[in-house]
């Protein structure tokens, strides 16, 4: 087995068409805050970042097939808060199980029990989201790995 001893997600990095498009949607709707020295930085906590590099001629229908399930995941407090706060920003939250089928959420109060009990989102270039609760859905207490 490899010496290695790797601690965290250090940072995604999201290729987009329009940057001001892409900030408001991480700042404005997700609250992430700017860096304080790179403009193309998004601060998720203090160990981890959100890169977004502009390439105003990236069509994400020209991606990979597997655009579908590539994505990020985010740990969240309370999947029911982020649920409220994606619905009142207009967004359109589902949950999706193992056969990438999906459930779109339209009620703040929906027991997010679909699929891996997991929300996600697509980004206004069409990346994908997925908001995690410990301890929830996939993410359960007997679901940890075993290391």
């Amino acid at each position: 087995m490899p010496d290695v001893d790797i601690l965290s997600i250090n940072h995604v990095c999201l290729v987009v068409q329009n940057k001001e498009a892409a900030d408001a949607f991480y700042s404005g709707v997700l609250g992430l805050k700017p860096h304080h020295k790179v403009k193309s930085w998004l601060v998720l906590n203090a160990a981890s970042t959100l890169h977004l590099v502009a390439i105003p001629k990236a069509d994400p229908k020209d991606a990979s097939p597997h655009r579908t399930v590539q994505h990020f995941a985010l740990q969240v407090a309370d999947l029911q808060n982020l649920l409220r706060t994606l619905l009142a920003a207009g967004q359109q939250p589902f949950q999706m199980d193992n056969s990438m089928k999906e459930h779109a959420l339209t009620d703040s109060g929906d027991p997010l029990t679909f699929g891996t009990g997991t929300v996600f989102i697509r980004d206004p270039d069409g990346n994908l989201i997925e908001f995690i609760e410990e301890g929830k859905g996939l993410f359960s207490i007997e679901m940890r790995p075993k290391l």
